[in-house]
């Protein structure tokens, strides 16, 4: 079995996180988020990413960690938990093992639903003088926990999850570096390919193949050229680039559950005034995050900054909701760079996205984005590409 020491290094990091942001009497965290599942186990279920209603929960304690998750996601698990032992299993699937292969009789009884099986696992590794923190989606999910652990004293440990997710460990670090450096690997090759006549699907295959043989999972792969461009969030077609274009160029994938968000602008011969000033104007905004990009800084004075900057370029009226965010096991992580977030403070190892986007419907948009790691002193950046408005063709 080819073992993932890697991600279960990386999981005891993030379980040593989230006890350290819950109370400080918590015993037992319990997760019935999906994402979070994965993020505190170290294993990352197939059956998640392709079932939004795909069920499974972590039991984690300082020294042990359980899951809960269909029968078929049981011998993959095992590449990170290695112990039988700690996988409760629901649902029918069949697969057998050679002899001196894993153990399946170790594993505990399969049950016939999801609830069942937490029902299980939570009788066997939750006892009545244990603190639980419970991490659930809905009041649905924490009032189902609650029920399941008896006289357990319980507690909401969302807040504590989202917190110890917003700094990165250096494991993660690592992983979310790499997955930059693969989606930047795609985009030059598809800057360096693209002539007049050649659609967006081509250039959006040319950036997933590369994604893919590095490792990693195309998530949203964003090509839009000419009014196309304009859409914020589209799926690239079989539009055909023409001179001219504006080719924006938004770009995600995920390397073991950890994510890229970078984006940058290109137009389809030399560029217009109106084109080169407007770019101009928002790489300016995004430069002016960049230089104030630190420890201690706020959420609030990065937006600002981006903002006001852009505004006195060739783009007066800019209006943004946002101008960047977290980055993580999710696209959109805390903090999310905004008003609402005016005087959150921004910490040492938190990864974030910093952007100015801009749409009109009718001529086209345009958008430069960055993937950094904040440090006391400033930050580093994952993403390397030339920002400045490329030229194709």
């Amino acid at each position: 079995m080819h073992y993932r020491d890697d991600m279960r290094e990386i999981a005891e990091a993030a379980r040593a996180r989230t006890f350290a942001a819950a109370r400080d009497d918590a015993t037992v965290i319990v997760s019935t988020d999906t994402n979070h599942v994965g993020w505190l186990t170290g294993y990352r279920s197939v059956l998640a990413d392709a079932d939004r209603y795909f069920r499974c929960a972590a039991i984690v304690t300082p020294n042990r960690t359980v899951l809960v998750t269909g029968t078929s996601d049981a011998a993959p698990a095992l590449e990170v938990l290695r112990d039988p032992t700690c996988v409760h299993r629901y649902g029918v699937f069949y697969v057998s093992s050679v002899e001196g292969g894993i153990d399946l009789a170790s594993m505990p009884t399969v049950e016939a639903s999801f609830a069942d099986a937490l029902a299980a696992a939570l009788k066997a590794h939750v006892g009545p003088a244990d603190v639980v923190g419970i991490d659930g989606v809905t009041p649905a999910d924490l009032q189902q926990v609650e029920a399941l652990v008896g006289g357990a004293k319980t507690f909401d440990a969302r807040p504590a999850v989202i917190k110890a997710r917003s700094v990165k460990s250096p494991g993660e670090i690592a992983v979310m570096r790499h997955a930059a450096t693969i989606t930047e690997r795609g985009l030059e090759k598809a800057f360096a390919a693209a002539r007049p006549g050649m659609t967006e699907l081509d250039l959006a295959t040319i950036i997933s193949t590369e994604m893919v043989a590095g490792g990693g999972i195309p998530r949203f792969v964003v090509v839009t050229a000419g009014d196309r461009a304009a859409l914020a969030d589209a799926y690239a077609t079989r539009a055909v680039l023409k001179p001219g274009d504006l080719v924006r160029v938004d770009l995600g994938c995920t390397v073991d559950g950890y994510w890229c968000d970078m984006a940058r602008t290109a137009v389809m011969g030399e560029p217009t005034p109106l084109q080169r000033d407007r770019y101009q104007a928002l790489l300016d905004g995004e430069l002016a995050q960049l230089a104030i990009a630190k420890a201690g800084i706020t959420a609030g004075a990065l937006f600002d900054v981006a903002v006001n900057r852009v505004r006195q370029g060739a783009l007066p009226n800019y209006q943004r909701s946002h101008c960047g965010h977290g980055l993580g096991i999710g696209p959109h992580e805390f903090p999310t760079l905004n008003v609402a977030n005016r005087d959150v403070e921004i910490v040492e190892n938190m990864v974030l996205c910093v952007e100015t986007p801009f749409y009109e419907l009718g001529w086209g948009g345009m958008m430069v984005e960055d993937v950094i790691l904040i440090r006391p002193d400033g930050h580093e950046s994952f993403t390397k590409l030339p920002r400045e408005l490329r030229v194709l063709g």
